[in-house]
């Protein structure tokens, strides 16, 4: 039967748009023979790995059209499309005894037209349960001619459609669309003559029921609090042993619109450990709202004594599997069932801060964590579980420190022992586990010597003699750090000690080294991960470490060498002139 509307069918046809609420822009539009209708991903984003199957509701009819505007159309269905809404309608009214959300028959439209007949704005609960109810039928038609497993690798996928009308289409990563197309060159409409909104017809916005996740790691770089991607365009260098801040950014899917049934999150690191007791979680854009009890956290013991989120297995895909698996806890990670965040904070946008001990980090072998996301969804039929993650690597690096003599830089010298400091605190390192700390004081700082292989803290044969005369300073991020040589080699001068700094970056490519103390021209750059320091036998080996603060420290010790020097001189020849006036004076030089 034809079903005629003023502009309240115009509405019911924009309520039939938007009957997927389910994350989906839905747009109703009018169309002719030959007409086109256009989905476009979301804020830009490919559609491929889509598949979308269209499905005829019912073509327009008696269409008054006003330039671009729609004043208002009926809605026709046939034969197939007709028993296909009539058992969908039969469905949904099924899906709760009440019959408040009950889809109505109205006199005078045929069950497509009762369909369309939905408004948009009030009867949102009844859009849904018609959106899921099309899908579960076993009335429905065949897919429209060439409009059956329609793919693409683009943002935008245009579909020909044989009239003007309403259609349904499923997608496989996605939520199905009512969508009505154009009607001739008219593109909008409103949902009722009070609405002042006019919505576009023949276009409509696919959100895909995914979980798109951000984490970045957070730490200080020049006296501000930043947060690194740990990318290799945003990379992040972090000293074994620092404990740095992680936050996750997430949405929480749409229960309502994309019919989002589950909801978790596991965080899987390597070279790192979890900081138990460490999560919180908040609202976007509302620092002040802690949720974190609604969060369920499992961190594979102190929290719900688990080493695992159970699964569903009721939950099944379209080829029967489960849909919902039982998830690990990683070790030394930690995961959340969020099915209280679900109901409590749908469509909302949380941000997951928690702590992480880097245990081991190099530049070829960086720790890391992934945060996984799952979101299950279902049509009513099936059930989809969509995933996404985010990693961020953290990188420490390593430099060897060559120690020579000044008068020859081939000759490389065991014993001399030195301290690093950070941040004006001096460092421990724990050989057995490489991680780095923060000593009490200098006293009790570890001593490095160079030739120490073994670090029993000296230099002998039981070192590996490959590695004579140097110290590889190995897992440190970013930073400046002071090394300070406490004790010069044997047989060298203790007044020309050096000190250095050395500087580094996040990306480690460019490591700067440069000499502070009173010789500051004893240290050298020779590439990004070594540095040569020199070490004197004796002031005239001083000018030969080059540079005029050298020069002037060799002047300044030997000027008083030269002074005692010239004094002696002067008083040996007073002296002998003393003993000739006594010899010529007859006197007895020997008294």
């Amino acid at each position: 039967m034809t079903m005629k509307r003023n502009t309240r069918m115009a509405a019911g046809i924009t309520a039939a748009a938007a009957a997927m609420l389910a994350g989906l822009a839905l747009s109703p539009a009018a169309m002719a023979a030959g007409a086109t209708i256009t989905l476009n991903g979301a804020d830009g984003n490919s559609l491929a790995g889509h598949t979308f199957n269209v499905y005829q509701i019912g073509t327009y009819t008696d269409q008054i059209l006003n330039g671009t505007q729609i004043s208002s159309l009926g809605v026709r269905g046939t034969a197939a499309s007709n028993a296909w809404a009539a058992d969908a309608i039969a469905i949904a009214n099924a899906y709760d005894p009440s019959t408040g959300d009950d889809i109505a028959k109205v006199y005078g439209y045929d069950d497509a037209g009762n369909i369309a007949n939905i408004k948009m704005d009030s009867q949102t609960r009844q859009l849904r349960n018609i959106s899921k109810a099309l899908s579960q039928s076993t009335r429905k038609p065949a897919a429209i001619q060439g409009g059956a497993n329609l793919t693409t690798t683009q943002s935008t996928l245009t579909i020909n459609v044989p009239a003007e009308g309403l259609y349904y289409i499923t997608d496989s990563a996605g939520n199905p669309i009512m969508i009505g197309t154009k009607s001739g060159n008219a593109n909008i409409m409103k949902n009722d003559a009070k609405d002042p909104q006019w919505r576009t017809l023949g276009t409509a916005v696919v959100k895909s029921k995914s979980m798109r996740v951000d984490k970045k790691v957070q730490v200080q770089r020049n006296g501000a609090t930043v947060g690194k991607d740990g990318t290799t365009n945003d990379p992040v260098g972090v000293t074994v042993g620092d404990t740095v801040t992680n936050t996750v950014e997430v949405t929480v899917p749409n229960k309502q619109a994309a019919s989002a049934v589950k909801f978790k999150l596991v965080d899987q690191p390597k070279g790192q450990t979890y900081v138990k007791g460490s999560l919180s979680v908040r609202l976007k854009n509302a620092p002040r709202t802690d949720i974190t009890a609604d969060a369920i956290v499992y961190d594979g013991t102190t929290q719900n004594n688990a080493k695992s989120i159970p699964g569903d297995p009721t939950l099944k895909t379209a080829d029967n599997r489960p849909a919902d698996p039982d998830l690990a806890i990683p070790s030394g990670g930690w995961g959340i069932d969020g099915r209280n965040l679900l109901d409590k904070y749908s469509n909302r946008t949380i941000v997951i801060t928690y702590r992480m001990t880097v245990d081991k980090a190099s530049i070829t072998d960086p720790a890391n964590n992934t945060v996984h996301t799952y979101g299950t969804f279902t049509d009513g039929v099936r059930f989809t579980t969509i995933t996404d993650q985010d990693k961020a690597d953290i990188k420490a690096y390593d430099f060897t420190l060559r120690k020579v003599d000044a008068g020859n830089v081939n000759t490389l010298l065991d014993g001399a022992r030195f301290q690093i400091q950070r941040d004006g605190k001096w460092m421990n390192l724990d050989w057995n586990t490489g991680k780095w700390s923060d000593a009490a004081n200098q006293g009790s700082a570890t001593v490095f010597v160079t030739g120490d292989t073994n670090h029993d803290g000296t230099a002998d044969n039981r070192d590996d003699a490959s590695q004579r005369g140097l110290i590889r300073f190995k897992g440190l991020g970013y930073g400046t750090y002071t090394v300070v040589e406490t004790k010069e080699p044997a047989g060298y001068a203790s007044y020309a000690k050096p000190t250095f700094t050395v500087t580094i970056d996040d990306a480690g490519t460019s490591i700067q080294y440069r000499g502070t103390g009173v010789v500051p021209n004893l240290t050298s750059r020779l590439d990004n991960n070594t540095v040569q320091v020199k070490n004197v036998a004796n002031l005239t080996q001083l000018p030969q470490t080059g540079g005029v603060l050298a020069f002037a420290f060799w002047l300044a010790c030997a000027m008083p060498l030269f002074a005692i020097g010239g004094t002696m001189a002067v008083r040996g020849a007073r002296n002998r002139r003393d003993a000739l006036m006594l010899t010529h004076d007859g006197g007895n030089p020997a008294v």
